[in-house]
C-alpha cells in the first residue's frame, strides 16, 4: 500500500484548481454567468418539472442534460420539491430559468468534471513518459489546474467541462492500450469512454482517432488490430447508448439536432481562434488575458515534435498530432470558433509541455532547480491572472440584483415599484421587495402610468431592438425626465427586447425616482 504522502501532491493540484475555479459556482446569482448555460439547463429544467427521462429535444447531447436532472431528483432531501419550483424557458426569456440551487448544482458537476480533467491529465503524462518521468505528471497537473482555458470554465454550467473528462479519459485508456500486455479491457473502457464525450458534446467523438492510429502503430498483427478496433468501438457504441438513450428512442430528433447546430455553426460569426489563443479569451467570458498565450503555446508545439522524434513516444505524439490537426481543421474553417470547441485539445497540450519540461529536467545537473523554475513559469503565466480572476468572480454581481439591493436600501414599504419587463428579472428577485408594490410590465403599458406619475420607482433599461433602435424613443425620455429623475445606474450594456438571447450580467439599468410635487 503506497503511503499516503505519494498522494499529498495530488491532492494538493486538486485543491489549486478548486480555489481557482470554486467562485465562479456563485458568480452572477442566481443569474447565468456565461451564454450557453441555459442553453442546456432549460432542457434539464423541463425534465424536472414534467418528470420525464428522456430530454425533449437534442440541440446538445443529453449526457450533461440528463446529468442534471437525474442529480436534482437524487437530491430531493437537500434540494426540496425543485419541480414545482421550475421556471424555465419555452416561451419565456432566456434568462428566466429558476430556482438557482438546480443551475447551482450544474455548475458544481461541471466544476466536478473539471477537476476530474485536472487528475487524468497528470495521470496521462505520468503514462505516456513511462519509467523515466520525474515530473511530467505533476507538471502537467498543475498546467491543467491554472491554464486559463480550463481554470476560467471550471465553475461554468457547460457541456464542454464534460466532454473534456471523457476525452482525456479515452486518451489515457488509449495509453494503456499502447503499453499494457493485456490491451482488451483498455480498449473498451476507451471505446466507452469515447461514446461518453459524443454523448456530451458530438464533435468529441474524434477522440476515437488516436485509439485508432494508435493500435495501427503497437500492433503489428491485423488479427490483434482488428479486435481491439471493434472492442473499442464496441465500447463506444455501448458508452453512448447508455449515456444517451435518445439515440435509439428519438433517434429523428437527434438528427434533427445535429441539423439545427449544423445550420447555426454556418450563419453565426465570431473573432478569430487566433485572437482568443494569443490575444484575449472567448468574448463571453470576464477575462482580459488569452486562453493559452504564446509561451504555452511554442512549448506544446515543441513538445509534440519531442513527442514525435522520440522512439518512447512516438506513437503517442502521431495519434495526437492526428487528433490535433483534425479538429483544428474542423473548427477553424467555420466562421463561428468558440475557443471552448478546444477544450479537450487543452489537456493534450498541457501533457506536451510536461514532455518539454522532462526533457529539461533529466538533462539538467539540478533537477530541482529544473522543478523550480516550471513552477515560478506556471505561476508569472498563470497563477496570478487566474488568481485575479478568482477574486474577481468572488465579488461580481449582476446589476439587477444590485438594482434589487439599492431598492430594497432606499425605497419604502408600501412604495410603488415599475420594472421592465425586457430586464428578466427573476420571481425570487422580485419576491425580496414583496412588501413594495412590485409590478412587471412591458413599455407600452408602462406609458400611461408615466404620465400620470402614478408609480414611485421605475427600473428601466436602454433596450434596443433587432435592428438597434431604442425601444424608449428620445421624446418619451424628455417626459421622463421631466417627471422622475435618476437615483441610481448600474451596468454598462444595453438591453435587448430579442426572448432568445443572454441578456448578460452587466445590461445597464437605471431606477428613477418619482420628482416631489406636481
Amino acid at each position: 500500500m503506497r503511503p499516503l504522502r505519494a498522494f499529498l501532491p495530488w491532492i494538493a493540484l486538486l485543491l489549486l484548481a478548486a480555489a481557482v475555479r470554486a467562485p465562479s459556482l456563485t458568480a452572477a446569482r442566481p443569474y447565468f454567468n456565461y451564454v450557453d448555460e441555459g442553453n442546456y439547463l432549460h432542457v434539464s429544467a423541463r425534465m424536472v418539472r414534467d418528470g420525464t427521462w428522456v430530454p425533449d429535444e437534442f440541440l446538445y447531447p443529453s449526457l450533461p442534460i440528463a446529468g442534471v436532472a437525474y442529480a436534482a431528483r437524487a437530491g430531493g432531501e437537500v434540494f426540496g420539491d425543485v419541480g414545482k419550483r421550475v421556471v424555465t424557458k419555452r416561451h419565456q426569456l432566456y434568462d428566466s430559468f429558476e430556482p438557482f440551487e438546480l443551475l447551482l448544482l450544474g455548475r458544481v458537476l461541471s466544476f466536478l468534471a473539471s477537476l476530474g480533467t485536472v487528475l487524468l491529465t497528470g495521470l496521462l503524462a505520468r503514462r505516456v513518459a513511462g519509467a523515466w518521468a520525474g515530473g511530467a505528471g505533476w507538471i502537467a497537473g498543475l498546467l491543467a489546474a491554472l491554464v486559463p482555458a480550463l481554470a476560467i470554465r471550471g465553475g461554468i454550467a457547460m457541456i464542454d467541462s464534460w466532454a473534456t473528462l471523457f476525452t482525456t479519459a479515452a486518451l489515457l485508456f488509449t495509453e494503456r492500450v499502447r503499453t499494457g500486455e493485456r490491451p482488451t479491457v483498455p480498449a473498451v473502457l476507451a471505446g466507452v469512454m469515447a461514446g461518453f464525450a459524443f454523448a456530451s458534446k458530438y464533435p468529441a467523438v474524434l477522440v476515437c482517432l488516436p485509439f485508432a492510429l494508435t493500435v495501427w502503430l503497437s500492433r503489428p498483427a491485423w488479427r490483434e488490430r482488428l479486435r481491439l478496433w471493434g472492442l473499442g468501438a464496441a465500447g463506444a457504441v455501448a458508452g453512448a447508448v447508455v449515456a444517451m438513450p435518445g439515440l435509439i428512442v428519438s433517434t429523428g430528433k437527434v438528427l434533427a439536432g445535429l441539423h439545427k447546430q449544423s445550420e447555426l455553426y454556418s450563419t453565426l460569426t465570431s473573432i478569430p481562434l487566433w485572437r482568443q489563443v494569443f490575444v484575449r479569451a472567448e468574448w463571453d467570458l470576464p477575462f482580459e488575458g488569452p486562453e493559452l498565450g504564446w509561451i504555452f503555446t511554442a512549448l506544446a508545439l515543441a513538445g509534440l515534435v519531442l513527442a514525435v522524434r522520440d522512439p518512447r513516444t512516438r506513437i503517442s505524439g502521431l495519434g495526437w498530432t492526428l487528433y490535433l490537426v483534425v479538429n483544428l481543421a474542423l473548427y477553424a474553417s467555420q466562421s463561428y470558433q468558440p475557443f471552448r470547441n478546444l477544450l479537450p485539445l487543452v489537456p493534450v497540450a498541457c501533457v506536451l509541455v510536461a514532455l518539454v519540461f522532462e526533457r529539461v529536467r533529466e538533462r539538467s545537473p539540478k533537477p530541482r532547480l529544473a522543478d523550480a523554475a516550471a513552477l515560478l513559469l506556471t505561476g508569472v503565466l498563470f497563477g496570478l491572472p487566474v488568481a485575479r480572476f478568482a477574486l474577481e468572480r468572488s465579488r461580481f454581481e449582476d446589476s439587477r440584483t444590485e438594482a434589487v439591493d439599492w431598492l430594497l436600501r432606499r425605497s419604502a414599504r408600501g412604495e410603488s415599484v415599475l420594472i421592465l419587463d425586457h430586464l428578466a428579472v427573476l420571481p425570487s428577485e422580485l419576491k425580496r421587495l414583496e412588501d413594495r408594490r412590485v409590478e412587471v410590465s412591458s413599455w407600452v403599458k408602462m406609458q400611461p402610468r408615466v404620465r400620470q406619475r402614478l408609480v414611485h420607482y421605475l427600473v428601466l433599461s436602454p433596450v434596443v431592438d433587432p435592428h438597434g433602435q431604442p425601444v424608449i424613443p428620445p421624446p418619451w425620455r424628455e417626459i421622463l425626465f421631466r417627471r422622475y429623475e435618476i437615483r441610481a445606474r448600474f451596468g454598462t450594456e444595453p438591453g435587448t427586447v430579442d426572448r432568445g438571447q443572454w441578456h448578460g450580467n452587466r445590461q445597464t439599468v437605471f431606477i428613477l425616482e418619482r420628482k416631489k410635487g406636481r
